[in-house]
């Protein structure tokens, strides 16, 4: 199923794509990574971010 997540920061999540709304989160107000992980681990998503990153 799929979901956004916050990596690399507060690690919030939504099953809507949005921002991070988390305050003094260091992504906060960035968009949250689309993953369809489902083990919970996010690792899809993290790949992802790490290529935004770069």
């Amino acid at each position: 199923m799929q979901h956004f997540v916050c990596i690399d920061g507060c690690g919030g999540e939504s099953s809507n794509p949005k921002v991070c709304e988390t305050e003094g989160c260091k992504r906060e107000g960035e968009p949250l990574i689309p993953c369809t992980c489902e083990s919970g681990l996010h690792e899809g998503a993290k790949e992802k971010g790490d290529t935004e990153q770069e």
